[in-house]
């Protein structure tokens, strides 16, 4: 079948790329809805004067639950922040070996960041939760954040149960293509169905982009969410578009 395709990067760390200003341009000019997450408040105030006026792309401000430790203090421009844009990200959890040492700061962190996004309303999270998904939805419940705000949990890793639990929230999910490689992520797309998912891209953490650090490019993450749902390819492109669109221009 034969159809235009556009595509959506829910999650991409643009300014770890190079020439990421130019990155960012181009995105625009092709009207590619984006979310481009950072990883400091700071980084986010850097990012957010050059996409002024921008309609398609979208920085996010973020304090990643790996760099808390180092960068905790940060957490008072954040909450400053967040009133000023309807995107935050990327903020959450992360349970892994390497961190989950700072689980306690890490948690202290993302709670005020719900409770800030709670309190102003209509803001757009991309949610990092591995290895500690329960806990974060724990804390989006004991927040009740979901309720005026649309959550995006970015390379779900979870388990059925978990996933079920964010869904029922009301939560989406973003998807790329690594993580379309493996049965587990088939399967945490195909639950989710296309009416709660987006494709990103995670730029430059997955393989294509590791190896390249070239710009993002999330066809492959399309192509395999179409294979995935055994869709025509401008058919999901559509679904997945229309609820960007739904999101981003709101």
């Amino acid at each position: 079948m034969s159809g235009t395709v556009s595509l959506v990067d829910a999650h991409c760390h643009v300014d770890l790329l190079p020439q990421w200003q130019r990155v960012l341009q181009s995105m625009e000019m092709q009207r590619q809805y984006t979310f481009a997450v950072t990883t400091t408040p700071k980084a986010w105030l850097i990012e957010r004067d050059i996409t002024q006026g921008f309609h398609y792309v979208r920085v996010g401000v973020g304090l990643h639950p790996q760099v808390v430790c180092d960068r905790a203090s940060e957490l008072s421009i954040l909450e400053r922040s967040i009133p000023q844009t309807r995107f935050v990200g990327e903020v959450g959890l992360d349970g892994s070996v390497a961190h989950k040492g700072s689980l306690n700061e890490q948690t202290r962190v993302l709670r005020r960041v719900l409770s800030v996004c709670a309190e102003v309303g209509d803001r757009v999270l991309s949610l990092h939760s591995l290895r500690a998904a329960g806990a974060v939805l724990d804390l989006v419940e004991e927040s009740r954040v979901h309720e005026h705000n649309t959550l995006i949990f970015h390379w779900f890793t979870g388990s059925p149960s978990e996933l079920k639990r964010a869904l029922a929230l009301g939560a989406l999910i973003s998807v790329n293509a690594d993580m379309l490689r493996t049965e587990r992520g088939r399967a945490c797309a195909l639950a989710a169905g296309l009416q709660r998912t987006l494709t990103e891209t995670d730029a430059p953490f997955t393989k294509a982009h590791a190896a390249t650090h070239s710009p993002p490019d999330v066809r492959p993450a399309l192509d395999a969410l179409a294979q995935c749902h055994a869709q025509d390819l401008p058919i999901v492109s559509q679904k997945i578009e229309a609820l960007a669109r739904g999101i981003w221009q709101r």
